[in-house]
């Protein structure tokens, strides 16, 4: 797969630009605030899923404009595809997504077509804070491996705020609950024992890079931890029965204590055992590095195309020999890269095999 071209309208800082990639690796430089992150930011919405920034609608649309919108161009061999997405913000719409023009009735039909997975400054913290970025972040992993993952996930979502609502004004409707609590049970269990495929193909999966650690890693799920041991059908009579006897403890509390939003995701080292948490801002970098890297090789050899790989600032915390493993690692992917750093040098081992452009002001340009 390659980027071609991309075309961002009233997206964030940009009012109208078109960027053609000629290379699989593109390294977007500029000051502070010029609009890098804005660009990775664009290419992780043609994804299912809120994007880099999961931010709201309103915050994507350049200030004093009323719609948005970001259109793809995907090479696959010799066949190309269309991708589009954005939102009416006159029309209170939810962003909608355009496959080849028609309109798309589900994210999964997108999964099947684009995937894509990132690291930002901010996931530095990823595993000093709270459980869902790490959700989020092993989700998008999972994604790549299975596309219906992102409708498992948004089906669950909505059941799971639907009985925390119902049980807040219409406690005492039964039938109503049971339904949910049913789906609730089928979306958890589906999503779970993806995540669970997940984890233990990326276990597995032969590393692909002496350079970086090797991580192990872990699901703390209940579902998970029953899946290993009996059926799907028997987990989704379990969780069932969870949630009918907790409905009081769960109005009490305003939300929902069992499902697949309560599952966390942890990595150790494998060769010293140390997590992830006790481990140093360079340390842990280095092992979401080395995890992006093999779920690449993984999806490459399970799917035949590696998912999109958007790396903002990736070379802070990492010392020079790690710099140099990266940037020589991702050179050997056959996917679409995106790298972005204030200044061009850092970058200079992948002279004449990535594209180097300048972004100023919302606007790109070829150095």
């Amino acid at each position: 797969m390659r980027l071609t071209r991309l075309a961002l309208t009233d997206f964030r800082n940009y009012r109208h630009s078109v960027w053609k990639p000629e290379t699989n690796i593109s390294v977007l430089t500029g000051e502070n605030g010029s609009g890098k992150t804005n660009m990775l930011e664009a290419v992780s919405l043609l994804a299912p899923g809120r994007g880099l920034r999961s931010a709201p609608l309103q915050a994507l649309c350049r200030t004093d404009a009323r719609q948005w919108g970001v259109a793809a161009t995907l090479t696959h061999g010799i066949d190309q595809t269309l991708l589009g997405t954005g939102a009416d913000l006159s029309e209170k719409s939810r962003r909608s997504f355009r496959l080849d023009g028609a309109a798309v009735r589900s994210q999964a039909e997108i999964a099947q077509v684009f995937s894509c997975v990132w690291l930002t400054p901010q996931m530095d913290r990823l595993f000093l804070e709270g459980a869902g970025g790490r959700r989020r972040f092993l989700d998008r992993l999972v994604m790549a491996l299975t596309p219906d993952h992102a409708r498992q996930m948004a089906a669950h979502e909505r059941s799971v705020s639907s009985r925390n609502r119902l049980l807040a004004d219409r406690p005492n409707e039964e039938l109503w609950l049971t339904s949910l609590e049913d789906s609730i049970a089928r979306h958890a269990v589906a999503a779970s024992a993806a995540r669970l495929s997940l984890v233990e193909s990326m276990n597995a999966q032969p590393f692909p890079s002496a350079d970086f650690p090797q991580s192990t890693l872990h699901l703390d799920c209940e579902i998970s931890q029953k899946l290993m041991s009996v059926s799907a059908l028997q987990v989704e009579d379990w969780i069932r029965a969870k949630l009918r006897d907790s409905r009081r403890e769960d109005r009490a509390r305003g939300s929902t204590s069992m499902g697949a939003h309560k599952a966390d995701f942890l990595l150790s080292d494998v060769e010293t055992g140390r997590s992830a948490e006790l481990s140093s801002s360079g340390q842990q970098k280095a092992m979401l590095i080395g995890v992006v890297l093999s779920h690449a090789a993984l999806i490459e050899q399970s799917r035949g195309e590696a998912p999109a790989i958007l790396l903002d600032e990736p070379l802070l915390h990492l010392d020079e020999q790690r710099r140099d493993a990266l940037l020589a690692s991702l050179g050997a992917l056959n996917t679409p890269v995106i790298l972005t750093g204030t200044d061009a040098d850092p970058f200079s081992a992948l002279t004449g095999k990535a594209g180097f452009f300048n972004v100023q002001d919302g606007h790109i340009q070829p150095v």
